[in-house]
């Protein structure tokens, strides 16, 4: 019997040995590639896609109790700080500051009567204290006209008796001005405590009455809305969320086993799952948060128990963004981030300086600043019209 054909010929052994150098060259040289790469750059990067984008979302609560009665933004609308949002119908507070109206009107008048009942007193005083003296001065008379019969015994009894219920008038008329004269001593319509504690109170009502109308306290995009008009609504009640997007930063949640490499001021190269890894933005460290994540949980980790189990924690830092970059590629807060900071063995800048700036005069809102200035002219009226 013939032996039947192969169809292939066999791979020769030197060229299976050529073929197992080849392969065995490149894995060797993938090796070194990145050996040289790690040696070289890879060791001095962390990298971690715990992190995400943060900012200032700013509430816009309720000041007032009241009800809608028109909404004027709708979300992802941009307004302006101080732009009108929505308003009430605060019958409430208008009624409060009818009230308290009433009230200082009837402060001043009751304490402008004071000033004048002390002027009166002051007379009756005066008028006492003549009649004392002229009594006293007929009881020394009579007391000396007795012996020789002028003047009766009675007769100086009586003017006696005078002089008593005289004095004691006195004394009662010198005690209602001493209590009138303690309301507005040294004080005046203005400046009197009554009238101070009654413009405050008309004061403290008439903010209330003003900030029926919403407005936005920061500049920035509509979100939350949760009002619409015939809503009633009540103190601090979250009616929208106003979230600036020009001034946001990144949250990374870098392990600790890696954190002895990560300082203030170095730089950080970060992706976004919003654009993808074609856009790169570039960071820098600005500062550690003084304690793991777990620290500031609602529910802080307790280790003294039985059934311990060890976890690497991580420690937020906080990670600054370009402000060129950021408004070529709009991030929101929430967004998922991929941030690998570069470190070298040269930098000493310690994590107890961090470099985290607030703005010259901090943040702040404006929409307040003229209330009080308007309810003062406001009691200021009341007091003129009723003084």
């Amino acid at each position: 019997m013939q032996k039947p054909e192969h169809s292939g010929s066999p791979i020769q052994p030197e060229k299976r040995t050529r073929l197992l150098v080849l392969v065995t060259l490149i894995f060797v040289l993938a090796g070194l590639i990145w050996a040289a790469w790690w040696f070289l750059r890879g060791q001095y990067w962390i990298e971690t896609n715990d992190a995400y984008v943060s900012g200032n979302i700013t509430p816009v609560d309720s000041q007032t109790a009241g009800t809608i009665s028109r909404v004027l933004v709708e979300n992802t609308e941009f307004v302006r700080a101080g732009q009108v949002m929505a308003t009430l119908q605060a019958h409430r507070s208008q009624i409060a500051l009818q009230q308290a109206g009433a009230h200082l009107a009837a402060t001043v008048r009751q304490v402008r009567r004071d000033f004048a009942k002390v002027t009166a007193l002051q007379q009756t005083v005066s008028a006492k204290n003549a009649e004392l003296r002229k009594l006293n001065a007929d009881f020394i008379r009579y007391k000396q006209s007795l012996p020789s019969g002028a003047v009766s015994a009675i007769r100086l009894e009586d003017t006696q008796n005078e002089i008593a219920a005289a004095t004691a008038q006195v004394a009662a008329a010198q005690a209602a001005l001493k209590g009138t004269q303690a309301i507005i001593a040294g004080t005046t319509l203005q400046t009197n405590p009554l009238v101070r504690q009654a413009a405050a109170q008309f004061e403290q009502a008439d903010i209330q009455w003003q900030r029926r109308v919403v407005r936005a306290p920061v500049s920035g995009y509509v979100a939350e809305r949760t009002v619409y008009p015939g809503l009633m609504v009540h103190p601090d009640q979250r009616l929208f969320s106003v979230v600036p997007l020009n001034d946001l930063w990144v949250v990374a949640n870098v392990k600790e086993t890696a954190m002895r490499h990560v300082h203030p001021g170095q730089c950080v190269q970060l992706t976004s799952d919003y654009y993808g890894g074609d856009v790169r933005y570039h960071g820098e460290v600005l500062g550690l948060l003084p304690g793991a994540g777990s620290a500031f949980g609602i529910l802080p980790p307790e280790n003294a128990t039985g059934n311990y189990i060890h976890i690497v924690e991580r420690v937020p830092i906080r990670i600054a963004l370009s402000a060129a970059e950021l408004a070529q590629y709009p991030l929101r807060p929430g967004l998922s981030m991929v941030a690998g900071i570069h470190w070298t063995r040269s930098q000493k800048h310690s994590v107890l300086k961090p470099l985290t700036t607030t703005p010259i005069r901090g943040y702040q809102t404006h929409i307040y600043n003229g209330e009080l200035r308007r309810a003062r002219q406001r009691a200021a009226a009341v007091i003129r019209d009723n003084a």
